[in-house]
């Protein structure tokens, strides 16, 4: 063996299991409102920290500490005082931040409580189905993704594609595919007054939240329906379809872009998919991101499509696989968006061969 590579193979093991651990203790402090109470109230001891919040001291004490190793908390030595920079807070606590990421946390943490079940999954097949997910998992995933569809989509995804931008503006019908909480189709309606929308998901839970907030916001031009996409078949025809880090997940992805294909308008429907960032070649997912997908994959996306008897793509399908996925679908138009994005690349798809 050679030794440097040995030991680099060591600091790795040590650096993921601390980064295990550090991720339960993020979860601590989102859930027991640590963070937000440090951030609240400045440089501050851990005892006055815990009597915030009526927490045990020595427990926040060591929370502190280990927050502090991780990162995500100052200390200053000779005040004894522990507090969080602005950026810390942007991330860690201000949930309509445009950079907040803590929902990781605690999406993590759920999904790492299944490792029993998916041992036995490695053994006999199937998988874990979406109903049978820890409903904090449903939260998580939309606490993730809600800077993406409150801060970028209609201010930087869609309107870097002009032929999506205008007829927006203009006005045209679209489905917004999987849209659980529905974030994104809120956003779309009240960027674009004029166009109509509709969001489906087949999560029952998913939808109510996204009614409660649709009338919430007062948008007139929003719609929400449980039903999944071969449910909608034959009905009208979209401008615009949105399916926004969804095909992966599905049992049948080649027959939902079949479906997809079929309700585009003909004369200039469109379809906007985006795919988590990675490659189909493994060794090209060395690198956090990748890494965070790849991992996450068989805790999530590759077991929920295994338990419906599904493909199983898993997380990362990198533009190869999207490409096959439209050819079998019968797209005769692919198109890689140059729209620059740490966690999704973006596809545009029509069912003509060429898009004006």
């Amino acid at each position: 063996m050679n030794k440097d590579a040995t030991e680099n193979v060591i600091r790795q093991v040590v650096a993921d299991v601390g980064g295990a651990f550090a991720a339960g203790l993020g979860y601590i402090g989102d859930r027991l409102g640590l963070f937000r109470a440090l951030a609240a109230s400045g440089p501050c001891s851990s005892r006055a920290l815990a009597r915030t919040i009526d927490l045990d001291e020595r427990y926040v004490r060591e929370w502190l500490k280990a927050m502090v190793s991780a990162n995500y908390v100052e200390y200053d030595a000779q005040e004894q005082e522990y507090s969080m920079t602005p950026e810390q807070v942007a991330v860690l606590v201000q949930e309509d931040s445009p950079v907040f990421a803590a929902g990781a946390f605690q999406f993590a943490l759920p999904s790492l409580l299944l490792t029993p079940r998916l041992i036995e999954r490695f053994k006999d097949g199937g998988g874990i189905s979406y109903s049978e997910l820890d409903p904090e998992i449903f939260e998580a995933i939309d606490r993730m993704h809600r800077p993406w569809f409150e801060h970028r989509l209609t201010t930087g995804w869609l309107p870097a594609v002009p032929r999506i931008h205008e007829r927006l503006l203009s006005g045209t019908t679209v489905l917004d595919v999987g849209c659980g909480l529905g974030r994104a189709s809120l956003a779309v309606a009240c960027a674009y007054p004029n166009s109509r929308v509709l969001g489906i998901d087949p999560h029952e839970d998913s939808i109510a939240r996204a009614r409660r907030l649709a009338s919430d916001s007062g948008l007139k031009n929003v719609d929400f329906r449980v039903v999944r996409l071969e449910g909608i078949a034959n009905s009208e025809a979209y401008g615009l379809i949105l399916a926004i880090d969804c095909i992966h997940d599905m049992p049948d992805p080649v027959a939902v872009l079949r479906g997809i294909r079929t309700l585009l308008d003909p004369a200039e429907g469109l379809l906007f998919w985006s795919e988590p960032t990675g490659s189909h070649n493994p060794l090209e997912n060395r690198n956090p991101v990748g890494k965070m997908r790849a991992t996450l994959s068989p805790f999530h996306c590759l077991t929920v499509s295994l338990a419906a008897g599904g493909a199983g793509l898993g997380t990362i399908i990198g533009e190869k696989g999207a490409r096959d996925l439209a050819d079998e679908a019968g797209f005769e138009y692919f198109e890689k968006l140059p729209i620059e994005n740490a966690m999704q690349q973006f596809y545009l798809l029509s069912g003509r061969p060429t898009v004006l």
